[in-house]
């Protein structure tokens, strides 16, 4: 098999999104939250095309350069459709770059959401420096270190190259050195849209037999802050983040010698203490200071069901808050 690519760098440069949109022929884009990505170039697995090419036929994509397999040519912004994807996969290509706008993306992160997130926010080129810097700073003071991740994907802007090179790929981890290796590279008018290090809501609540309260009402405590988040969030119009999937990013977490562990290893954003905790809950929480003393924690002394949408105001408060920036 033999892989060709060729590129128009007009699609690298500020204007791009005049020579993507012919990338997509649905119009429904009145109907997808609009800015979330910037029009680009992305690198996508042929089986995953394929899996949103099922779920949404009506989806459109095309292909950044000309490819060449088994005999068979696609050329410079050919449509690709599911038998193409098909003839590709079975060809033995794994990935295609394709042109990519807000509606494409939208598709990818609807049928895979964890890989595709929405984007956290957005920054030009010298907010993304700076904040990347202060974030570099904030990480000397503890042991969790924060970064970014890089949404879409990023190609050289150089007129004078005909192959462009990816800069920066999707979900990359970025922090400050990794900034300072690559930004020569970047054009100064790029918009960097990303998402954060520190994800996810841990639900902390004392389920030892021996606490003074009893079981079932901690039990049923525990439940319904999980309830809250997951179940309710999907019937609320209240975002606690744009990247936050109240399906994948709620933790329980009920041994206080599991908390630390946890929060290493999730990146976890938020601690909800459930209730007044005992000496070991209070410990545990103690050593996550310790570790990170940055870190955010919030008690929810009660769930009041008619109130839901307040409790999930404060959440959305405290997870989006930067306690170094207090």
């Amino acid at each position: 098999m033999i892989l060709k690519y060729s590129c128009n760098c007009d699609l690298l440069s500020d204007t791009v999104s005049k020579n993507i949109i012919h990338a997509i022929e649905n119009k429904e884009s009145a109907c997808i939250k609009k800015s979330i990505v910037e029009c680009g170039i992305m690198k996508v697995k042929i089986r995953q095309l394929i899996d949103v090419k099922d779920q949404n036929p009506q989806f459109s994509c095309r292909v950044l350069g000309e490819i060449t397999a088994k005999g068979r040519k696609y050329r410079y912004n050919q449509e690709l459709y599911k038998d193409d994807l098909i003839f590709l996969d079975k060809a033995g290509l794994q990935e295609v770059e394709i042109l990519y706008d807000e509606i494409v993306y939208s598709y990818l992160s609807s049928t895979f959401p964890v890989e595709y997130r929405i984007p956290y926010s957005s920054m030009g080129f010298y907010d993304i420096d700076r904040h990347l810097e202060e974030l570099d700073n904030i990480s000397g003071y503890t042991k969790r270190k924060r970064f970014l991740y890089h949404i879409g994907e990023i190609y050289t802007d150089d007129p004078s190259s005909l192959i462009p090179a990816r800069v920066v790929t999707h979900n990359e981890p970025i922090d400050y050195k990794k900034w300072n290796q690559v930004k020569r590279n970047i054009s100064k008018n790029k918009k960097i849209f990303f998402r954060n290090s520190e994800n996810g809501i841990i639900v902390f609540v004392n389920l030892q037999p021996a606490a003074d309260n009893n079981f079932v009402g901690r039990f049923k405590k525990n439940t319904d802050l999980v309830t809250t988040l997951v179940s309710r969030k999907r019937d609320s119009n209240i975002e606690i983040a744009p990247d936050f999937i109240s399906t994948e990013d709620v933790i329980s977490v009920t041994n206080p010698e599991d908390l630390l562990t946890v929060y290493e290893k999730t990146c976890a954003r938020l601690i909800i203490i459930g209730e007044t905790l005992n000496d070991d809950y209070k410990r545990s929480l103690l050593r996550v200071r310790e570790y990170d003393k940055f870190a955010r924690m919030m008690v929810v002394p009660s769930v009041d069901p008619h109130n839901m949408d307040h409790l999930l105001m404060q959440i959305k408060m405290v997870y989006n808050s930067d306690r170094w920036a207090e």
